[in-house]
């Protein structure tokens, strides 16, 4: 460019008939060179480049890959563990176990004569009970004899068949073992299944409880299923079931001393005695009131009877009764020594005579 500004200054002198005069020449202006485009590779040492680290990524241009980075990665899913097996049990139920209720035995003198005088002092004997269970919880009472020969009588199906003819509720007789003319033999009602198989837990509560040929009177056979120590536990929670659908629980024991009642008496609201006008002051008649007492049982009072008892079965010699006190026979406190106890302690509030006395 300053060439040509020389040029064309010598024209003009030239045109103007000027001297020519000498090119001054212009300084030269050294420009920046521009910056070029693109990456730049500066050269740099060694020492400069860090280490071979894996804290530091970096890339190498035809080396080996590198080490990839931890992530997160896609795990299969793990299968569900399958549930543990349930174990199917089941109870078949005899053929005996299916009946029809019918009327009780002609013994059983509340429902086939109301009108007759023992009928009148069963009634008197059951409001004296209810007086003595004022209370809105209902009572689970608790009826043994002293002896075989009071054994098996119709006390307690009389007093239950009573107690349902009030109309205030329903009324179950429980057999707290199968003894021969017992409750359930009254009423008709098939050994299985019963209380056995509820401390037991093979049927539910309502096929063991049975309707007998009484409104209002339910009744629990013993049963036949094996119980033992921890199956027994679970009967003060089984009255506590039965005091909820009942007005009035009554047991059916057996004779006090053949066989184990203790958690029986402890469980109930009261005891009561049935005994024979001549067992007042037997032997008996201690043992079973120092047995009831030991056991933590009340006893609230006394039943004489003179109802004949049943037929005799021929005994099993060879047979021993539940806690291995003789033969059923025998009359043994299996829960104390027997204590002595002053004669005459006790008054007789009533006694129930068969029919045909009057």
């Amino acid at each position: 460019m300053g060439r040509t500004f020389e040029v064309l200054g010598g024209r003009l002198r030239k045109a103007a008939g000027a001297e020519s005069v000498a090119a001054v020449p212009f300084p030269a202006v050294e420009l920046e060179p521009e910056p070029a485009l693109g990456p730049v590779l500066v050269p740099v040492a060694d020492d400069d480049l860090p280490g071979d680290d894996d804290s530091v990524p970096h890339v190498e241009v035809g080396g080996p890959r590198s080490k990839a980075a931890p992530g997160p990665q896609l795990v299969p899913p793990k299968s569900p563990a399958a549930p543990p097996a349930a174990e199917v049990a089941f109870h078949l139920l005899p053929d005996d176990a299916r009946h029809t209720a019918r009327p009780p035995g002609p013994e059983v003198i509340t429902y086939h004569r109301p009108d007759h005088p023992v009928a009148r002092q069963y009634r008197r004997l059951a409001d004296g009970i209810a007086g003595q269970h004022p209370s809105g919880r209902p009572p689970v009472l608790l009826f043994t004899s002293v002896s075989a020969r009071t054994a098996g009588t119709a006390t307690v199906a009389n007093l239950a068949v009573t107690r349902a003819a009030d109309g205030d509720g329903r009324v179950l007789v429980i057999e707290a073992e199968r003894t021969p003319g017992s409750a359930a033999e009254r009423f008709g009602v098939p050994p299985v299944p019963g209380l056995r198989e509820l401390l037991a837990r093979t049927v539910p509560l309502s096929m063991a409880l049975h309707r007998t040929g009484v409104d209002g009177v339910y009744l629990l056979p013993a049963g036949r299923s094996s119980v033992g120590t921890e199956e027994a536990a679970r009967l003060p929670a089984l009255l506590d079931q039965f005091r909820a659908r009942f007005e009035w629980v009554l047991v059916d024991a057996p004779v006090w001393g053949t066989h184990p009642l203790t958690h029986w008496v402890q469980a109930c609201d009261g005891v009561y005695l049935v005994l024979r006008p001549d067992e007042w002051d037997s032997p008996q008649a201690d043992m079973a009131h120092e047995g009831i007492t030991h056991a933590g049982g009340r006893l609230r009072g006394c039943i004489t009877t003179e109802e004949p008892p049943p037929p005799a079965v021929a005994p099993d010699l060879t047979a021993a009764s539940a806690n291995g006190h003789g033969n059923g026979n025998q009359v043994v406190d299996h829960v104390g020594p027997p204590v002595g106890v002053p004669r005459r302690r006790l008054r007789v509030p009533l006694v129930i005579r068969r029919p045909g006395d009057d």
